[in-house]
C-alpha cells in the first residue's frame, strides 16, 4: 500500500456519498483545497465520524487516487464547538468556508488562506468582535492574499498619502479628495482607510483586534462588496442563510 501524505488543514464542507461515506473538501497548507473521499465514516463506530464534521481542523493523512484523494486517519486539533453550537456563527462559518474554498486552488500553498480562516473562526469562537465585521475583515483579507486589494497606501492618482478620498468601482482604485474633489463612488473616511491598510499590513493571527463605529463599517462593508462583485463568478449560497437569520444582507452591490 502506497504511504500517505500528512497534511494540516480543515474541513470546508462535508456530504454523504452512498450508505456509509462521505465526501470531504479540505483546505489543506500543503495542497490548497482538495477533494477526498472517507471510507465507512458515516458508521458510528468510524475513527473518521467526527474528522469529517465541518470545521474540523488537524492533521490529516491522505492517499492519492485517480480522481480525488482518500482520507486514511486524522488527529482533530479543534472543532470549534462555540460555532457549530449557535445557529448564528455556523452561518458565518459556512461563508468564510465557502469564501476559502472559492479563493483556493488544488495542488497550490494554502497556508495564507488556511492562516485566515482559522483566525476568523477563533474570533467567531471568542465572541468578542462583531461577526459582521469579523465577515468584512475575512473578504478584504482573502482578495488581499490573492492579490486583488488594491493599494489604500496612497493615492493611485498622485501617489502621494492620504486621510480621506473614495473608491471608485468603475476603476477598482482609491483617489484622494484633493484629486477627486467631488464626491464619487464610495466615500473613504479617515477610519475606514486605517482599517483597510492594518488588514493588507498585518499577521492572520492578529488582524481581528479591532472595533468600527457605523458610518465606517459602512465603507468598509461597501467596498468589500464591490471587489468580490468583481472578482467573484457567483454569489456563495451560505449569504442565503445569513439573510434568512436577518443576520446580513443578501447579496452583493
Amino acid at each position: 500500500m502506497q504511504d500517505g501524505t500528512e497534511v494540516t488543514g480543515m474541513v470546508l464542507s462535508s456530504m454523504p456519498v452512498g450508505e456509509a461515506d462521505r465526501r470531504v473538501v479540505l483546505l489543506t497548507a500543503e495542497l490548497g483545497r482538495i477533494s477526498a473521499f472517507a471510507r465507512g465514516a458515516r458508521k458510528p463506530t468510524s475513527s473518521l465520524v467526527s474528522a469529517t464534521r465541518t470545521f474540523a481542523f488537524g492533521k490529516f493523512t491522505v492517499f492519492t487516487g485517480r480522481n480525488s484523494y482518500t482520507l486514511g486517519k486524522a488527529d482533530v486539533r479543534d472543532y470549534f464547538e462555540e460555532i457549530v453550537g449557535d445557529v448564528e456563527r455556523t452561518a458565518y462559518g459556512c461563508y468564510f468556508a465557502e469564501l476559502s474554498g472559492l479563493f483556493s486552488r488544488e495542488n497550490a500553498d494554502g497556508r495564507a488562506v488556511l492562516s485566515l480562516l482559522y483566525s476568523a473562526l477563533r474570533a467567531l469562537s471568542r465572541g468578542k468582535m462583531p461577526p459582521a465585521l469579523i465577515r468584512r475583515v475575512f473578504e478584504l483579507s482573502v482578495l488581499h492574499e490573492n492579490g486583488v486589494l488594491p493599494d489604500f497606501s496612497v493615492c493611485s492618482d498622485c501617489g502621494k498619502p492620504y486621510f480621506a478620498g473614495h473608491f471608485l468601482k468603475s476603476r477598482m482604485q482609491a483617489v484622494c479628495t484633493e484629486c477627486l474633489p467631488e464626491p464619487a463612488g464610495i466615500p473613504l473616511s479617515r477610519s475606514a482607510l486605517y482599517a483597510l491598510r492594518f488588514i493588507s499590513g498585518t499577521p492572520a493571527e492578529k488582524l481581528f483586534s479591532f472595533t468600527l463605529s457605523e458610518a465606517p463599517m459602512k465603507e468598509l462593508s461597501d467596498t468589500a462588496d464591490a471587489l468580490l462583485d468583481m472578482n467573484l463568478d457567483r454569489e456563495p449560497k451560505s449569504l442565503e442563510l445569513l439573510s434568512v437569520l436577518g443576520s446580513e444582507t443578501s447579496g452583493h452591490n
